[in-house]
């Protein structure tokens, strides 16, 4: 985030803040010019006193709700922020259904701290939220080693972590100013297009439709062409299997199935997925025709793992978290209400 951008948040942040202190300052003066205000309105329009007395009761009511649901909006949108948990990543910090309040405020102004709960975009196609936690921050290496989350080279005992997905690899964090590197397996578009395959229409069904039929029909049109002359072994039937599973995966499988075996090198290091580029048009037609990508990072990275270890589908498959992409940081759960308390 840059440092203008950074002046006028703090500004936005500061009036915004600012207006509602007014607000609660003068209610009782804001209400006596609203009842003047409508009184006017409702003799000037209507000529029945009847008449004028039920109309201005529905006015002051519309009046009421319109501006609760302003604030609620305007609240949830700048400053607390109202989720429910769709899966059972978090289990059994977090279980699946609960509500929860984010502190929405926080990470305009700096990152996240390890080890803190936080809800943020899906890395790709912004179609739906995450939570999970921040355990890896921008610049240091992480690695997934008997159980244990190392850092840095040193060992951590947070919790357990499972190793599925990212294996024995050591990966470093993306941090602002890196250069990235997106290396393609081969010509992805030449492979589809000699087998007969329509590209344009393979993309537009990847990234904007439900992918599962489409590909299931287009991988076994193909033969296993296009996995064969990249010397990539495939099998369809893993997918078919867990296609439910594949559908909440969303952008990793989408991008493995189009552009299997992509690289992804920060500063001369291979190290995990970074998703956020591919959606952009001419990045992805680049990496379609085979082309190396290059990348300034203008943002830092975050590697978020879920407690649910096992069960958690989280950056040790899909890569890192883009800062920006972080809505807010999970601090209480609110529903159900034999639950209530702070989530940490």
């Amino acid at each position: 985030m840059t440092v203008l951008l950074l002046f006028y948040l703090k500004k936005f942040y500061f009036f915004l803040t600012l207006f509602f202190a007014y607000i609660f300052i003068k209610e009782k003066d804001l209400a006596k010019k609203f009842d003047v205000h409508r009184e006017k309105f409702v003799n000037k329009i209507v000529k029945n006193e009847n008449k004028a007395k039920c109309f201005k009761k529905i006015l002051y009511y519309v009046e009421t709700i319109g501006t609760a649901l302003i604030l609620v909006v305007v609240i949830q949108k700048f400053y607390i922020g109202n989720f429910k948990i769709p899966t059972g990543s978090m289990i059994s910090t977090i279980e699946i259904g609960d509500r929860v309040f984010a502190d929405m405020v926080s990470y305009k102004f700096t990152g996240p701290k390890r080890n803190s709960i936080i809800i943020f975009d899906e890395p790709m196609r912004d179609e739906d939220f995450y939570t999970k936690r921040a355990m890896g921050l921008p610049g240091e290496t992480i690695k997934i080693q008997d159980g244990s989350l190392y850092i840095n080279g040193e060992k951590t005992d947070f919790r357990r972590y499972s190793n599925n997905g990212i294996g024995d690899q050591e990966w470093r964090i993306p941090k602002k100013g890196d250069k990235l590197e997106i290396i393609p397996a081969g010509k992805y578009r030449d492979i589809l297009e000699n087998a007969g395959i329509n590209v344009d229409a393979v993309v537009e069904e990847a990234f904007y439709k439900e992918p599962f039929e489409f590909f299931k029909n287009l991988y076994y049109g193909l033969k296993h062409k296009i996995f064969d002359k990249l010397k990539i072994k495939y099998d369809i039937n893993e997918y078919v299997n867990h296609r439910n599973d594949y559908r909440k995966q969303g952008s990793l499988t989408i991008v493995e199935m189009i552009m299997p075996n992509l690289k992804f090198v920060v500063n001369g290091e291979e190290t995990g997925p970074i998703l956020d580029f591919i959606s952009d048009k001419e990045i992805r037609n680049k990496l379609l025709n085979g082309e190396t990508v290059e990348i300034i990072l203008k943002d830092n990275y975050y590697l978020a793992l879920g407690d649910n270890t096992d069960n958690s589908f989280d950056s040790r498959y899909w890569g890192f978290v883009k800062g920006s992409r972080i809505r807010g940081r999970a601090i209480v759960r609110f529903w159900p209400l034999n639950r209530i308390g702070l989530v940490k």
